[in-house]
């Protein structure tokens, strides 16, 4: 359909000129019409299309992949729950902050950590393959094998091996209630102090620390 040919005869006709039929206006109506709707159909406006699961097809005409994030082009790829150490981490955090969900890992020696893996530490966690992972489960069990400086490890000189070691998750929990055990068997100060369930650590007691029913001030028996 000519829409030029329509703007040229409708550009002709001056609605201005008084003797001008009522055909004639009807005529000027319907061509004005057409060449709104010729122009419409000539020129159709651009529709966006979402990506779907599994990415976009080459032949696609707004392919817009390149301004996406890999972790949201891959999403079939995307682990959200990770299960690292005995832990659950969240995939949708960054490498060095999921991993401090783990017990026994800080920031500190998370991205240390990372770094003797060779992880992108931009990377999100359900980003990582299996072998980053295990990577990564190799440096923390062993990070006396990669380089990384003793005063970072969070049991120096154990009492049964004197190595310095890193415990994290169970490790950590077992090794912690065994040394309580161990200090309650030789009955010593801090061991009772497990045992009867008061503060280890010097703190006061008279005002806080206190469990079980709500106390109040008692005053001293016989005092004014």
């Amino acid at each position: 359909f000519n829409g030029g040919g329509l703007k040229s005869e409708v550009s002709s006709l001056n609605p201005q000129n008084t003797s001008m039929t009522s055909v004639t206006v009807l005529r000027l109506a319907l061509l004005s019409s057409l060449y709104v709707l010729s122009s419409s159909t000539l020129m159709p406006a651009r529709v966006p299309v979402l990506r779907m699961k599994g990415g976009a097809k080459d032949d696609d005409p707004f392919n817009i992949g390149d301004d996406i994030p890999s972790f949201v082009k891959e999403k079939h790829e995307f682990n959200h729950i990770m299960r690292v150490m005995n832990t659950n981490i969240d995939g949708k955090r960054t490498v060095i902050f999921a991993l401090r969900m783990i017990k026994g890992i800080g920031v500190r020696m998370a991205s240390i950590v990372v770094k003797r893996a060779g992880v992108d530490h931009t990377k999100r966690a359900g980003e990582l393959s299996a072998e980053e992972v295990e990577r990564i489960v190799q440096v923390i069990e062993n990070p006396q094998n990669y380089d990384i400086p003793s005063w970072l490890f969070n049991r120096k000189k154990d009492r049964r091996t004197g190595n310095d070691m890193h415990l994290t998750s169970t490790m950590l929990d077992f090794q912690t209630r065994d040394d309580v055990d161990r200090l309650r068997k030789i009955r010593a100060h801090r061991g009772l102090r497990h045992a009867w369930g008061y503060k280890v650590r010097g703190q006061h007691t008279k005002s806080c620390g206190r469990k079980g029913s709500v106390m109040g001030v008692q005053k001293k028996k016989g005092g004014k």
